[in-house]
């Protein structure tokens, strides 16, 4: 056996996957962890660190099982447009490790009798930074909204000038007027509809759960093609869908899955302003804004390019301070949202259910997106699932344990969102929570509702990654 070559420990190996070192890391991670050394990337590791030490102690004021350590909080002062987006793993290239509870305060001499106790009042009253934080936020998205009417109104001025010179400004404001506008959710695209007529116990199961985390009632469930969950509204009615990942769903234990769905619905009440219509929505516009004014030139485009990519890039830096504004306001708003729902799917499920739900993402979920990626476009409809199974079901103890650590040297997640999959993990570990309030019956039932839209999606994926394919071989 091979020794490793800085502890000179025998390492683990265990093909096809990567040697490893268990005493000392080595070669844990496939692709070093660099830290990023911008000002910004140092503050929101600062932020990540200091929210889960506040979180931590929040917990040591003795929290119950029925009340839990966190207050329950108002919802959106505004409608969702993504009420909530689960932990994400897309069949996009992911990294090795894994992937938010806005907190109520107790006036201090209720705290000081009854430590862990929720009020009604606090059920309804944010903490007061974050309600300024979260003002401030909606003004910078109104503001942003007006984008939309300046650019409509500037690009009619122009067209009215009449000079030849005014036109192409004004297509580009009216263009850019159009690109602004805010916009209702379309339902996920590529996923399959649920109802309650064709899934009764999958919907019995969602409104049980719905009740514990406070959620609105859902009437339809989008199965997709992705390693993913999320709960969000889509329409001009503004209706919540749950959107179930099969691939995740199919690796998932019972219990797991029950906290996957309380995770999901306690987004529709936890306070999380960035998934807000118009939160949302502004958010949305700046990153069109972001996307083009940005540098975008090569070698071989020009002097004429060069000028206009470097016009574009100033004019653009206003919109970078503004998202980048946006994002420290919202940063631990949307953190602690993650985290509240974390604590409700524990409350909900139970905390070693929770804990090892947020493990697969860090170990299951990796190989279901590696497969997918890798075989869905050559694998038949039919066979799919069950190719799935077998794949992550091979996985060996010593690749999931080297996976977990790789989570472990995680700084900070790309995603601003959502706190470091292991901070999480130690957070759920920690609540009291050892049996969760809905138990996973009706397991065969529900099953057997998703297994009739399964091989839909099962096709979709196939087409969509031979598509792909094709796209890819056309072009070189």
């Amino acid at each position: 056996m091979p020794a490793c070559p800085e502890c000179h420990h025998p390492l683990t190996s265990e093909p096809p996957y990567p040697e490893w070192c268990p005493s000392c890391d080595w070669n844990v991670a496939r692709r070093p962890f660099i830290p990023r050394k911008t000002r910004f990337a140092r503050l929101q590791a600062r932020l990540v660190r200091g929210l889960h030490e506040d979180v931590l102690r929040s917990h040591h004021t003795t929290p119950t099982p029925e009340t839990g350590p966190f207050p329950r909080t108002a919802p959106p002062t505004e409608p969702g447009q993504a009420v909530g987006s689960g932990p994400s793993l897309r069949t996009a290239p992911l990294p090795e490790t894994g992937q938010a509870l806005d907190i109520g305060h107790l006036p201090e001499a209720e705290r000081a009798l009854n430590p862990g106790h929720v009020t009604q009042t606090d059920h309804k009253r944010p903490a007061a930074p974050a309600g300024i934080a979260r003002a401030i936020v909606f003004t910078l998205a109104v503001l942003t909204h007006l984008l939309t009417p300046a650019f409509l109104l500037l690009g009619i001025y122009l067209l009215t000038r009449g000079t030849l010179f005014a036109i192409l400004p004004a297509l580009v404001a009216l263009d850019l007027a159009w690109l602004l506008r805010p916009r209702a959710a379309p339902f996920p695209p590529d996923t399959r509809p649920l109802t309650r007529e064709t899934a009764p116990h999958l919907f019995a199961l969602l409104d049980r759960i719905g009740a514990e985390v406070d959620a609105p009632r859902t009437d339809i469930v989008a199965i997709s093609g992705e390693v993913n969950a999320s709960s969000r509204t889509y329409g001009l009615r503004r209706r919540p869908v749950i959107e179930i990942g099969y691939p995740l769903w199919l690796i998932l234990t019972p219990q797991e899955r029950i906290g996957l769905l309380a995770h999901e619905l306690a987004h529709s009440s936890n306070g999380d302003s960035r998934h807000g219509f118009v939160v949302g929505s502004a958010l949305h516009s700046l990153a069109v804004l972001h996307d083009v004014t940005r540098f975008d030139w090569r070698e071989g485009d020009g002097v004429a390019r060069f000028i206009a990519e470097s016009l574009l890039a100033i004019l653009g830096l206003p919109v970078r301070g503004l998202v980048a504004a946006m994002e420290l306001l919202l940063y631990r708003s949307s953190q602690r949202a993650e985290y509240r729902a974390d604590e409700l799917g524990a409350r909900v499920a139970g905390a070693p259910a929770m804990t090892s739900l947020l493990d697969a993402l860090n170990t299951r979920a990796t190989s279901a997106v590696g497969f997918l990626r890798t075989s869905a476009h050559t694998t038949k409809p039919e066979n799919l699932w069950t190719a799935l199974r077998t794949a992550v079901d091979a996985l060996p103890a010593s690749e999931l344990e080297r996976r977990r650590r790789a989570a472990r040297l995680e700084e900070l997640r790309v995603d601003s969102t959502h706190p470091p999959t292991y901070l999480r993990m130690e957070w759920v570990a920690a609540l009291p929570y050892e049996q969760g309030r809905v138990p996973a019956t009706d397991g065969p039932a529900i099953d057997k509702e998703l297994e009739s839209v399964a091989l839909q999606v099962a096709q979709t994926l196939r087409e969509n990654a031979q598509s792909a394919l094709w796209s890819l071989t056309s072009a070189q």
